[in-house]
């Protein structure tokens, strides 16, 4: 919902594309149709070839008649594809006022603006790189070039056109990370094309601009890539068999180092993964320029336990392994290096405690631990440094944050509370003589405003003062909780105008994600702040599989127990119908990646509650997901199950959207977004999802699809997409639920 505003903040900025934007903007299709109230209104589709195939479960026969649009290379699938594309383009030809919501839209993300405040103190950048880099728009429907200078040059030089680097003339090529040599004028520069997540790696000579010879292939998105001497370490995969490198899992991941000047063939292997299947890869970071930490799997007299390990880095840049920590392999144990004063680690982890916790552990021995930071009676968010000697951890309680700051022995030296309804974010400060640090606090309806904290006192002061295009006092956020239907209290944030009527008749938008432990924080997008200074509600309930109440609230949302998930996301719709919020005609729901699969599911599952469904980037056939990239890893396994296990089977095909669908169903109207180039979620996904609701789901709903182009599972890529995309979404909730913003 909110992972475009920088892009779009790059366009608006710039006057001389609104001109652009105009001429586009008239030959384009824009956002989605105008959608008729006349509920006897039907809609033809185009029916997509069915063939048939079946795949045996458990002696369970399930048909998958559109199993052939798994096959990127299958020619039906172009034809079926330009023919939904003809769809979305017929409806989009009935707009009338996309213009307006384009000014509005255009209003809020370009008049927010800062000033300091006078006694703000300037942080000394010690560690500041000797060169900066900056984007360069050469035209905004493509990524940007990259223009560099050194620090004490006054002008910036292009040192990459991205279109050189292009596959195709369609190739979105982006750059995804710039890491450069502390010793020599060498950046190595991460690229990926069209949003897919493996990864190319080129070297450039900062002193004359040159590219090096030196090219690394085949790392994924997390691979790192970190310098040592005149080379990097890095870990990469298996070379992709050719035409499924969007489908097929990675696999052979394997630690090297790359000395600059040689062929990525040469390279010194160092580390490879005992796992085979890609199903789990290990991770690593650098720590100083003597030791390399990692966390893998290690096998002793036949059981395989998690470690976390480092190695000192030897002048052959070979590295040993020594394990100072070995736990049993659980999805439910984890230890994580929060931070590293000498030889010893500071490591939060919820083993034992759902609320988590923070150890220390010496480097140098086998598990010596010691607790640090106890668990309290509400989950811990985060755990950082602050400067030379503490740590800050942060935490909520019932909607409020606080941060409670800790010296090395563990005691506690300050406790700090933040405003009801909002987050702390950037609570940290990696330098050891750092005098004060900035932090931000953010809120579902403004943007983040920024404090300088003093590490001596603990007092703080805003930074700057902001200017907005709208009196942020006129909304609030409300933190309620609700009954779900095993009785189990859900918090669920509420925002809207402060004057918000509940007489049952307002617009609403229900958004939620629901797992992997993951929790939803109140964050600012302006195009929601739009949403909501038109009398728009954003409800925002943390539901189980997300990790709101600590790990066990993840928990009682996966695998066997995801239905309590949807079960979470259906209860929070009725409470906000009972509470006269709103009423199922302006009730839409909206979620992205896992949240694609929740928004889906309960569509599924309750389609009367809802008017509206906005769907990007979701798993929907929950059958075939373990089959490609990244749905057999043990992550994918730990949350959902595999199909191969009897009891995870009949689970997964109790909600699965694709195997879900009634005939003649009246379901709300669905809008799935896709990046046509997604390798985490293939697009099949939606287009089989898609093609079964047009063929068996009533025709008095539209189902339509729109295709984010040459993007992968992060959404669009240029600010041209990114603008097209926003415009589409919003004005397609703004439409089905009948607000006026004209």
């Amino acid at each position: 919902m909110y992972i475009f505003a920088s892009a779009i903040k790059k366009i608006l900025k710039h006057s001389k594309l609104f001109k652009f934007m105009s001429k586009f903007l008239l030959l384009a299709i824009f956002a989605c149709s105008i959608f008729t109230a006349n509920s006897q209104k039907t809609y033809k589709y185009s029916i997509a070839p069915k063939d048939s195939v079946v795949d045996i479960y458990f002696s369970d026969t399930i048909f998958d008649p559109y199993q052939w649009m798994e096959n990127p290379s299958d020619p039906r699938l172009k034809d079926w594809i330009d023919d939904q594309k003809k769809l979305t383009e017929k409806l989009g030809h009935k707009q009338t006022q996309i213009w307006t919501l384009r000014e509005q839209i255009a209003t809020m993300y370009s008049n927010i603006e800062r000033e300091k405040i006078e006694g703000y103190v300037e942080k000394e950048e010690k560690n500041k790189d000797r060169y900066e880099f900056k984007d360069k728009y050469i035209e905004y429907n493509r990524a940007p070039d990259l223009l560099y200078k050194k620090n004490s040059d006054s002008n910036y030089k292009y040192l990459i056109k991205i279109k050189e680097f292009r596959n195709t003339k369609d190739d979105n090529v982006i750059i995804t990370n710039i890491g450069l040599s502390p010793d020599f004028d060498i950046a190595a520069i991460s690229m990926s094309h069209s949003g897919s997540d493996w990864r190319e790696v080129y070297f450039f000579d900062l002193e004359n601009g040159q590219q090096l010879s030196d090219t690394l292939k085949y790392l994924r998105n997390g691979s790192q890539v970190i310098w040592n001497g005149n080379g990097v370490y890095y870990d990469s995969y298996k070379k992709p068999v050719e035409g499924r490198e969007l489908l097929d899992k990675a696999v052979g991941q394997t630690l090297y180092y790359h000395k600059i000047g040689t062929t990525q063939s040469n390279d010194l292997m160092l580390y490879q993964n005992p796992d085979t299947t890609g199903a789990y890869r290990f991770r690593y970071f650098k720590q100083d320029s003597t030791k390399l930490f990692f966390y893998h799997q290690y096998q002793s007299k036949g059981k395989i336990y998690n470690a976390v390990s480092y190695g000192n880095i030897n002048e052959n840049k070979s590295v040993f392994l020594k394990n100072f920590l070995l736990y049993p392999k659980s999805d439910s144990i984890g230890f994580k290096i929060e931070e590293l004063f000498g030889d010893t680690a500071i490591l939060s982890t919820t083993w034992d405690t759902p609320n988590g916790k923070l150890m220390t552990a010496n480097i140098n021995q086998l598990n010596s631990l010691e607790k640090l930071v106890p668990e309290f009676d509400v989950p811990m968010r985060s755990a950082n440094r602050l400067g030379k000697d503490m740590i800050a951890c942060t935490y909520r309680n019932d909607g409020q944050y606080f941060v409670l700051i800790f010296n090395l022995q563990g005691e506690l030296l300050k406790k700090i509370d933040f405003p009801f309804g909002k987050s702390v974010k950037s609570f940290y400060e990696n330098d050891p003589e750092a005098e004060y640090t900035d932090f931000c606090i953010s809120s579902f309806y403004h943007p983040n405003i920024w404090y300088q904290l003093s590490l001596k006192d603990f007092s703080f002061k805003p930074i700057s003062n902001i200017w907005i295009p709208y009196d942020a006092k006129k909304l609030e956020t409300r933190y309620i909780k609700y009954i779900s239907k095993d009785g189990t209290e859900i918090p669920m944030y509420i925002t809207c105008l402060k004057d918000t009527k509940l007489n049952g008749n307002n617009p609403t938008l229900l958004y939620g994600y629901g797992g992997y432990g993951v929790t939803i924080e109140p964050f600012f997008n302006e195009s929601v702040a739009l949403w909501l200074l038109h009398g728009g509600i954003l409800a925002v309930p943390n539901i189980r599989g997300g990790g709101d109440e600590g790990s066990e609230w993840g928990k009682a949302g996966r695998r066997l127990k995801k239905q309590n998930t949807f079960n979470d996301f259906i209860a929070a719709a009725e409470y906000l119908i009972q509470e006269k919020y709103t009423n199922p005609d302006k009730l839409a729901i909206r979620g992205k990646s896992h949240g694609g699969l929740l928004v889906t599911a309960v569509a599924m599952q309750r389609p009367e509650l809802f008017k509206a469904v906005v769907a990007e980037a979701g798993v929907y056939d929950m059958l075939r997901f373990e089959k490609f990239t990244i749905g057999s890893a043990d992550a994918n396994v730990n949350e959902f199950g595999s199909v191969t296990n009897f009891y995870d089977y009949n689970n997964l095909k109790s909600y699965s959207p694709l195997h879900n669908i009634r005939d003649d169903e009246k379901y709300p109207n669905i809008l799935l977004l896709s990046g046509d180039n997604d390798d985490r979620v293939p697009s099949f996904h939606s287009y089989k999802f898609l093609a079964t609701l047009q063929a068996r789901g009533s025709s008095k709903s539209v189902y339509q699809l729109y295709i984010i182009p040459g993007a992968g599972h992060g959404g669009a890529l240029t600010p041209v997409d990114a603008f097209e995309k926003l415009l589409y979404e919003y004005y397609f909730l703004f439409d089905q639920l009948g607000i006026e913003f004209w």
